[in-house]
């Protein structure tokens, strides 16, 4: 019994000893490729070339070598910084993209084998299109915004992009912001800054390092303020929606900032415009940044009857006498939507519908902010699907020029 235990226990210890020795770690360069090959590969063979922007896609053929690991492009982006690019030896193309400018440039195609050994190389020549921050660069926009400025872009390739946002306050561009996007087409503000005519610039980088120029634009920073509605009233231009039942459109620029049932109840009357409109005299010329419009509560308006659901918005300096929406006016965007949070059909509400209904709906005007005096609102659909609006009360957001 003693000698078995002995027995037992020297081979554990030997098996354990063992399991140490492989679990060592390795130290040393002694390390070699397993599989031995001095041979060099031969070379891919049939090359084909597809050009996008910023890069291209080369097609090839590979040697039937079972050593073959994969294929290397080696190639410079630009006059100094390189580029090594892999694809493995189950797929026939290999993607260099990068490139700083549209142009010509080397690719250098080597087939490497199990043992590191290259292929002699074989030259091929790619011609990329304007890469996309060249593209997006040349797409830039800056406006004024409230409290700083709006810049819009384009990237239609949907490449991967920095927009490096920069003010000249001192005669020396300072970096603000840098916004990072793949989305085809945006825009995005930096804030901060008082009101005034202020210089701000914007160039683009992608993730290589390709960096564009500068775009400089001098534009107006505003405040935004919630505008004086005691110098605002009703104008009724000929073809405008009047009011009903003791109503007046005056009343959504007097009453609190709430739904209530003491509001503006628009009748089509003979006469009247198709679509439906309202119009505002602002007391004096504004740049709107928001809008918030309160619908009328009474325990059976809410998201019914004439709370608006889609409609546009106009602005003009100095509207046409005649009413008619023409060249005098300026649209604002394009469709708004007041949307039900809900989505529950017509004369249902969640507490969802009565935060919205409580608190209202705000409505943000697109840049560049267009100068006006006089506001008009031009329905398109209730929740009816009349042609009767209902307001409760507006509020409005800008500047004063």
């Amino acid at each position: 019994m003693k000698k078995s235990f002995q027995y037992i226990s020297y081979s554990l210890l030997f098996v354990a000893g063992m399991v140490f020795s492989g679990c060592q770690k390795q130290t040393g360069t002694d390390r070699e490729p397993i599989y031995k090959d001095g041979k060099k590969p031969l070379p891919v063979k049939n090359v084909r070339v597809q050009n996008f922007p910023g890069g291209a896609t080369i097609i090839y053929d590979i040697p039937a070598e079972q050593g073959i690991l994969y294929v290397q492009a080696d190639f410079k982006i630009n006059s100094t910084a390189s580029q090594q690019v892999k694809s493995s030896f189950y797929t026939d193309t290999i993607v260099v993209r990068g490139f700083e400018r549209e142009g010509d440039y080397k690719v250098m195609l080597s087939c490497v084998n199990r043992s590191e050994v290259k292929s002699d190389p074989v030259e091929v020549t790619v011609h990329p299109g304007i890469p996309p921050y060249q593209s997006v660069k040349a797409s830039l926009k800056v406006y004024g915004d409230f409290g700083g400025a709006n810049i819009a872009f384009e990237n239609p390739t949907g490449g991967e992009i920095a927009i490096i946002s920069l003010v000249d306050t001192i005669g020396k561009g300072e970096y603000v912001y840098t916004h990072y996007t793949k989305n085809t087409a945006g825009n995005f503000s930096v804030r901060g800054f008082r009101s005034g005519d202020r210089k701000y610039g914007a160039c683009v980088r992608d993730r290589w390092g390709n960096t564009s120029d500068t775009v400089w634009e001098t534009v107006r920073s505003m405040n935004e303020v919630e505008l004086d509605r005691t110098i605002m009233q009703a104008l009724v231009l000929p073809g405008d929606q009047t009011a009903c039942c003791g109503s007046d459109l005056n009343v959504p620029l007097r009453n609190p900032y709430q739904a209530g049932d003491y509001s503006f109840y628009g009748v089509r009357n003979p006469g009247d415009s198709t679509p439906p409109r309202i119009t505002v005299d602002m007391g004096k010329p504004v740049v709107l940044s928001r809008f918030r419009y309160y619908m009328r509560k009474n325990g059976g308006a809410e998201f019914k009857n004439g709370t608006l659901r889609f409609f546009k918005i106009y602005g003009s300096m100095n509207p046409n006498p005649s009413g008619a929406i023409d060249g005098s006016w300026t649209q604002i965007g394009g469709v708004y939507e007041l949307v039900k949070p809900s989505g529950l059909p017509y004369g249902q509400q969640n507490a969802a519908d009565h935060e919205v209904i409580d608190s209202g709906s705000e409505f943000t005007m697109p840049l560049p902010a267009v100068p006006m005096r006089y506001f008009r609102l031009m329905l398109i659909e209730t929740f009816s699907g009349g042609l009767g609006m209902e307001i409760s009360s507006l509020k409005f957001m800008g500047d004063y020029l």
